[in-house]
């Protein structure tokens, strides 16, 4: 055999370790579902900024254009903001299936109740009470949910408040050094 033929003999055998080796810092790729589910977001979101302020809009669409990577930066952190505030909230099918069958219910004890007469008006006033409180607590819980995940988006801002007050030089340098580069970039 020939210093060739071993060499290539040698690659081929490490190829398949080549391919499956993880190279150091990157990250698990998301489930191809939680993958769609952010570009629906971003989309979404995308749409708002185009309806609600375009000048931020350009803004973006140039800065996808122009630095890919700070652009999914920049989405990713507006789209975690959004989120705490309940912007492309999902709720599951199956919440959505319970909200719809109260408000059927309701709907349907409100008929008996008009129906009704003597004493099922009062049994049907009852069964009204008890759905609307059922109807109102869910809403509580909801609104308890919003209100938890606007505590850790809060949370979540202070910290990086604080770290960025720490490494604020760093930061004010690193964006101009950026600014500058990326306007060099496009001949300016």
């Amino acid at each position: 055999m020939n210093a060739r033929t071993t060499l290539t003999a040698a690659f081929l055998l490490l190829l398949p370790g080549l391919a499956a080796a993880k190279p150091a810092g990157d990250e698990p790729h998301p489930s191809p579902q939680a993958d769609e589910q952010y570009r629906r977001d971003a989309r979404k979101l995308m749409k708002h900024l185009y309806d609600a302020n375009p000048a931020k809009f350009e803004v973006l669409m140039e800065m996808r254009e122009n630095n890919p990577q700070e652009f999914r930066a920049v989405m990713k952190k507006m789209l975690d903001e959004k989120k705490a505030s309940g912007f492309g909230a999902h709720a599951s099918h199956a919440e959505n299936q319970k909200r719809r069958e109260r408000r059927e219910d309701f709907r349907d004890a409100l008929n008996d109740h008009l129906a009704a007469r003597g004493k099922d008006k009062a049994r049907t006033h009852d069964q009204l009470l008890e759905l609307a409180e059922e109807i109102f607590q869910a809403k509580q819980e909801r609104r308890q949910e919003k209100i938890d995940a606007l505590r850790q988006e809060l949370q979540r801002l202070e910290a990086e408040v604080a770290e960025r007050e720490e490494n604020r030089e760093a930061l004010i340098e690193d964006f101009v050094t950026l600014k500058v580069k990326a306007a060099e970039s496009r001949g300016l």
